[in-house]
């Protein structure tokens, strides 16, 4: 599937209406569809459907969190199969530490918060599945972000989040994810919820916020 993405992790450890929202927010920014196995892995036959979910997924994040049997031998499976695979750890969970050798060179997003596993997972999505074959893959964020800073830098009466996403061609839900490390630190706003307007804010702007 060109766009699916397979996710595994710690049901008892993470409540699941918080931790899915995440996904919920990527997949209408990155038109994704992501894939969970809700199914505690106890035959054969639900171990097949865990396989062909990962086999059809274009890679596989793996929230080692807590160090979930069923996640462990989800990352197993891929690992096994050398289908592409991330792994997610909260450090408050599980330390660094705790990860075995032969998996620390395998890419991982740390986070220490949902807003932060949205924005990492957002970086990789643009990475792996940009949105836009205009934009180039591994700087897509990068890119949108200085076009909104020029976009704003000409509107004295500043711009909504609807004519932002309409300037950058992307959804709106892309659009808030591109601009919300540039609020406070080179972009302010006025008003709120769906009359708010950003502006040029020169004197805090912040060159590493555009790369985050």
């Amino acid at each position: 599937m060109p766009r699916q993405v397979f996710v595994a992790y710690s049901y008892r450890l993470y409540p699941q209406a918080d931790y899915r929202k995440v996904y919920r927010s990527l997949a209408k920014a990155f038109d994704v569809r992501f894939i969970f196995a809700d199914e505690k892995i106890t035959n054969l036959h639900i171990l097949e459907k865990i396989q062909r979910y990962i086999v059809e997924s274009q890679f596989g994040i793996y929230d080692i969190s807590g160090w979930n049997p069923n996640v462990t031998l989800e990352l197993g499976l891929a690992l096994g199969l050398t289908e592409p695979a991330y792994i997610a750890i909260d450090p408050a969970r599980t330390t660094v530490d705790d990860v075995p050798s032969d998996l620390r060179g395998i890419d991982r997003i740390q986070y220490t918060s949902y807003t932060e596993l949205e924005d990492k997972l957002g970086i990789l999505l643009a990475q792996e599945l940009p949105v836009s074959k205009t934009h180039d893959a591994e700087n897509q964020l990068i890119e949108l972000r200085q076009q909104v800073l020029s976009q704003v830098a000409h509107q004295d009466a500043g711009l909504r989040i609807g004519d932002i996403a309409t300037a950058l061609g992307v959804s709106t839900d892309l659009a808030r994810l591109v601009i919300r490390p540039l609020v406070g630190h080179g972009l302010r706003t006025e008003g709120q919820r769906r009359g708010m307007r950003y502006f040029l804010d020169p004197e805090k702007l912040n060159t590493e916020n555009i790369r985050q």
